[in-house]
């Protein structure tokens, strides 16, 4: 059986814990909150999955060097400003074969990026970008690319307070934890990323690199005592007769996660949740949806799938070749960093 250790026993970590059960895995959680584990076990876990499962093995982290196991799978869902080092902690400390990271993979003032992202091209480190694996987004993917004349793409990544927080009931407010705080890595832009990921694999197709190309951006701020997020961001650039923007916000309600991309003679949209449990490839020629495909599934699928995915990913030439391949992280986190300085 394959084993897997869990970092971070909040949202992510139980969306991980459920996928890697349902992949036949077994499953360590570690954390530096004992209280943290109990509301896993207590709490969240079985409120999103209907009761606790017994074969989770929840450890403490300061017991974590008594499990002698050579992993196959590490994952790091803890916030952001604590995913380099918990990694370097991991090479230096633990026996493993891969490691997942969820986004973003840092936050955007950690000053080891450089060294991590030389550490990385021999570590078959993933991160957790799994909207870009799913089958919606490949399809969506795969045909924009039949049209050779894109002039137009236009990514909108934006979710109200009030949809994030009811993935994280136990906060009273965003300003109880990182996602308050942008230095932390929350806000918009970082907590957000998802978005910024696809656009970034989207142009990287193109050739056209976003952290080489001059862009105009714009940013809201809130504040709440010593913290401060961006409410609001957006930029766009223009680059070999192809306009790009993106924009990014905490108050939209519903959320709006959609991509559209003009060509000449066609407009491709991919859309996030276009239904519940439903994502929409919408292909339209002279106003007429000429293509309209929707594909099922769940928010544990998203999981499920991106753990299928790094377990059949065996070689550093394989994991170079995925969207999971942590470098367009590195450079996604480097872009927000190149906008807060603007």
């Amino acid at each position: 059986m394959k084993s897997v250790l869990i970092f971070g026993s909040g949202s992510i970590g139980n969306h991980m814990a459920f996928a890697c059960r349902k992949n036949k895995m077994q499953v360590y959680v570690t954390d530096i909150s004992k209280k943290a584990l109990n509301r896993m076990r207590e709490e969240i876990y079985p409120r999103r999955y209907g009761s606790w499962d017994n074969k989770i093995n929840l450890t403490d982290y300061s017991d974590l060097k008594k499990i002698k196991k050579n992993f196959d799978l590490i994952i790091i869902g803890t916030p952001p400003k604590t995913h380099i080092k918990i990694y370097n902690y991991c090479r230096e400390k633990l026996s493993y074969k891969k490691i997942l990271i969820e986004k973003p993979i840092s936050n955007f003032l950690d000053k080891n990026l450089k060294t991590f992202k030389k550490n990385i091209k021999k570590d078959l480190v993933f991160s957790g970008y799994n909207h870009s694996i799913s089958p919606s987004f490949k399809y969506f993917f795969k045909n924009i690319f039949k049209n050779k004349q894109i002039k137009k793409i236009e990514v909108s990544w934006c979710e109200a307070w009030d949809g994030i927080l009811n993935a994280h009931f136990w906060l009273k407010n965003q300003s109880e934890s990182y996602l308050g705080d942008y230095k932390k890595g929350g806000g918009a832009l970082q907590e957000h990323s998802h978005g910024l990921h696809l656009l970034f694999l989207i142009l990287n197709k193109l050739n056209i690199n976003l952290n080489k190309v001059k862009l105009a951006n714009n940013f809201i701020f809130s504040k709440s005592g010593q913290k401060k997020y961006d409410l609001f961001a957006n930029f766009l650039g223009f680059h070999n007769n192809t306009y790009f923007s993106y924009k990014t916000d905490l108050i939209t309600f519903p959320a709006e996660k959609k991509i559209t991309v003009l060509c000449s003679n066609k407009k491709y949209e991919w859309i996030c949740n276009y239904l519940k449990n439903h994502d929409l490839v919408r292909i339209t020629s002279n106003n007429k949806a000429i293509n309209l495909k929707k594909f099922k599934k769940t928010r544990s699928s998203e999981f499920e799938n991106e753990i299928k995915h790094i377990m059949k990913t065996n070689s550093i030439l394989q994991r170079n070749k995925s969207n999971l391949n942590p470098t367009y992280a590195v450079d996604t986190i480097n872009l927000i960093k190149k906008l807060f300085k603007k």
